[in-house]
């Protein structure tokens, strides 16, 4: 009789049994990854506000050593004399060459705007988001010169209202109707929100949001139509359209808040335009011209 004791008593695995595994494997990662993406969405988001955050306080710090005045929002960053056409001022922002932090202006004191050493001798980065999108975008500034590469080097900017009296704005931070609810800098998208894009469902947008891209460091919210400029949209987009999202904004007391693009429509029962966001760049006590509707 044979001893079936001695005989070695491990099994393999059926294709069956690695079926099932590999079954729930795949069914485990399918409900994980969604939740590990919008995990680390929403901690980009963070960085993105909290860098956004520095901005604010930057802007404190110099309205504190500067009796109260608001930098100039066209030379916070670089100065007029740094306006080059080999570097065009519109492709500032993805001009690695002319970067806020590059060899340029570090060796280049003229060029250095008023906020530059407040940044730590000009070290500002792009949002994360915006930097990996923007890879695949293209620079609308009609003066954009082919053999600048597309490489994100900046995409906050300052408020056109503040500053300067051009347009209606105020000089000094004193002069503002209400520090909480008037924005310091924000993200701007580097392409227009138009209402002809195809992504756009019926009646949600009437006028443009912008018919300008970044191309400078001024946020500029035209008080009658056309719109200039507008928020960013492209944080957490509904299906994906990136013109629908929201965008993070920094006010001049220092608090940050996410603004979603519908917010930024105007109210009015017939006419949606030009820019909801309006009431967030307006800094004077008076109400704009034409009112806020």
């Amino acid at each position: 009789m044979v001893n079936n004791l001695g005989r070695n008593s491990t099994r393999a695995f059926t294709i069956w049994e690695l079926l099932c595994v590999v079954s729930i494997i795949a069914l485990l990662m399918a409900l994980l990854l969604p939740s590990l993406h919008s995990a680390r969405s929403r901690s980009t988001s963070i960085i993105c506000s909290c860098t956004l955050k520095q901005y604010g306080i930057a802007g404190i710090m110099y309205l504190s050593d500067n009796d109260d005045t608001c930098p100039d929002p066209n030379e916070w960053l670089f100065t007029r004399k740094s306006y080059r056409p080999d570097h065009p001022r519109g492709c500032r922002w993805h001009d690695q060459v002319f970067s806020p932090h590059g060899e340029i202006m570090r060796t280049s004191p003229e060029y250095q705007g008023k906020l530059w050493h407040y940044f730590g001798d000009g070290t500002i980065y792009p949002c994360p988001i915006f930097r990996d999108l923007d890879r695949s975008k293209i620079c609308e500034n009609p003066n954009h010169i082919r053999s600048i590469d597309v490489k994100p080097q900046y995409n906050y900017t300052m408020n056109g209202y503040l500053g300067t009296e051009r347009h209606g704005g105020v000089v000094k931070a004193s002069q503002v109707r209400d520090p909480a609810t008037v924005f310091y800098f924000a993200e701007e998208n580097s392409w227009s929100v138009r209402p002809n894009h195809p992504t756009f469902p019926a009646r949600w947008l009437y006028s443009p949001l912008s018919t300008k891209a970044l191309d400078d460091t001024a946020l500029f919210i035209s008080p009658s139509s056309p719109a200039r400029n507008c928020f960013a949209t492209y944080h957490s987009p509904p299906s994906g359209d990136l013109n629908r999202g929201s965008g993070n904004v920094v006010f001049i007391d220092g608090h940050v808040q996410s603004i979603d693009a519908e917010d930024q429509l105007r109210d009015g029962e017939s006419y949606l335009g030009p820019a909801g966001n309006l009431n967030w760049a307006w800094p004077g006590k008076l109400p704009p011209p034409g009112g806020w509707d």
